[in-house]
């Protein structure tokens, strides 16, 4: 049952301070923007006019899209890319007249590594996240030793798991397909990485469904994937080299939620409002209107809402609305992420790889969970002789790198550099970046609780939630989201 403002309640109208919208988006990160950008084209194809307004507590748009430039540096304090092969993102960059500033990674860096000891192992041509689709650059490569190699290869013969089983974690997954240096080689770090997750945790049918979609269809992994690089050779030799998968924006993603702003700032027909640094503390509902509440005050209300936020956010904001779907956001769990930019003259790094970056096993016991050459990645990154390196820290397995001291921190990250990439001296710039409890983890039972969430969610007209807690965790991802709240709010057209 849906709990609405009532005399336990303590509500103080504000005096003149109450805006009447026909919308209200609590959040300014991608999704928010997003969902207020696709909420007015939406409702200008209908024919209609909205009146929204922004609600975000920090004092930045964008939410942890960040870039800066220091010193010819061009860094990013956030993610640095979108995938291609998710075409909301690139829907959205078109529509807002920014796709002149689109950027593929750089040719030449078309690479990644796999640190083992202190080397950077390249990831062999036709290895996909988990197992090979071609045999030779695998059987040659020293990523796995000869007898994971061997237990690896059983994929070929064991057969496939029974219907109707419990969920497994993609380590459950890895172990029972390739094994466990499999897992703790290349799974962990490479998949384990987008979602800064614990493997024994992560929901393999929440994240990365087309291997059990491989297993049910082919019943080797091995042979799937070997199916998929032979249809990937067909296709790139009838229409010539394949795109890279990511890409950015020139001067910093930072530039997508800014052209937001600029966009939906313009009265077209009518301009979005801003609120920064306006914190909303939760939501109530009063006589068919969205009420927002800060600090006991109302400070708006609305016919619809979007609340574009974390979940553990959404949480308690809605807790007061309806306890039931606020119950079942605090089951989402997060980690906390941070990045560390570090800024070098050329010949401080002897050992630079050709290449976009690499990852790091957690068993390599490191601090450094992954590491983008950043200006190697995207041209304009640096200035001449310089080399920009992004390096990623925390994550589910290493939460508690967070806490350290920037001194130790930047020491310890060092540290890791130069045994991977032989880093001599110090950097001339360093930029820390900070994010607690940024990363959902997608842990076993998320499709469940997923489903029971937006059955409780659709029992609430006029409300919409928009997050990386939800369908994705990458920027695309959340787009899509917030295009389809929009259609929940507003309808089709």
């Amino acid at each position: 049952m849906t709990n609405t403002a009532s005399s336990s309640t303590s509500v103080t109208p504000g005096e003149q301070n109450v805006e009447p919208v026909s919308v209200a988006i609590i959040g300014g990160g991608i999704g928010g923007l997003s969902a207020a950008w696709h909420l007015r084209e939406r409702a200008k194809r209908q024919g209609r006019e909205l009146s929204i307004t922004l609600f975000e507590a920090s004092n930045h748009w964008g939410g942890v899209i960040g870039s800066s430039e220091s010193g010819g540096y061009v860094m990013e304090h956030g993610p640095d890319s979108l995938l291609r092969i998710k075409p909301a993102g690139l829907e959205l960059i078109r529509q807002l007249g920014l796709a002149e500033q689109i950027q593929d990674t750089q040719p030449e860096a078309r690479h990644s590594f796999i640190a083992r000891g202190k080397r950077l192992i390249p990831v062999p041509e036709g290895l996909y996240l988990l197992a090979p689709g071609r045999f030779l650059p695998f059987a040659l490569s020293p990523l796995i030793s000869w007898p994971g190699k061997l237990r690896m290869g059983l994929d070929l013969l064991l057969p496939r798991r029974g219907a109707n089983l419990p969920e497994e974690s993609l380590a459950a997954f890895v172990r029972r397909r390739l094994g466990r240096e499999a897992l703790e080689r290349i799974a962990q770090p490479m998949i384990g990485g987008i979602y800064t997750a614990d493997p024994e945790q992560l929901s393999l049918i929440a994240t990365m469904p087309q291997f059990l979609e491989m297993e049910r269809t082919h019943r080797s992994l091995i042979l799937a994937l070997r199916s998929r690089s032979q249809a990937q050779a067909a296709s790139a030799t009838a229409s010539g080299p394949r795109y890279s998968l990511f890409m950015t924006l020139r001067g910093g993603l930072q530039t997508l939620p800014d052209r937001l702003v600029e966009r939906l700032s313009q009265p077209d027909p009518r301009p979005a409002q801003f609120r920064l640094g306006q914190r909303i503390d939760h939501v109530v509902n009063a006589e068919g209107r969205y009420i927002l509440i800060r600090d006991g005050v109302e400070v708006a209300r609305a016919q619809q809402v979007v609340i574009a936020t974390p979940a553990h956010v959404a949480h308690g904001l809605l807790r007061t609305l309806d306890l039931v779907l606020a119950s079942r956001l605090a089951t989402v769990p997060y980690a906390g992420v941070g990045t560390v930019n570090l800024a070098f003259n050329a010949g401080q790094i002897p050992k630079l790889p050709q290449g976009a970056g690499f990852v790091v096993p957690a068993v390599e016991r490191r601090t450094i969970i992954a590491c983008t050459l950043a200006s190697q990645k995207y041209a304009g990154r640096n200035p001449p002789g310089g080399v920009l390196v992004r390096a990623f820290i925390g994550g589910a397995l290493h939460e508690q790198t967070l806490h350290l001291s920037d001194a130790a921190l930047t020491a310890a990250v060092l540290a890791d550099l130069r045994d991977l990439l032989g880093v001599i001296g110090e950097p001339q710039l360093t930029r820390i970046d900070r994010w607690p409890k940024s990363m959902a983890q997608y842990v076993i039972g998320h499709q469940d609780m997923l489903r029971a969430l937006r059955q409780r969610e659709a029992k609430l007209p006029g409300l919409a939630l928009v997050g990386n807690g939800y369908e994705g965790v990458g920027v695309p991802d959340i787009i899509a989201q917030a295009d389809r709240a929009a259609e929940r709010l507003l309808g089709e057209g």
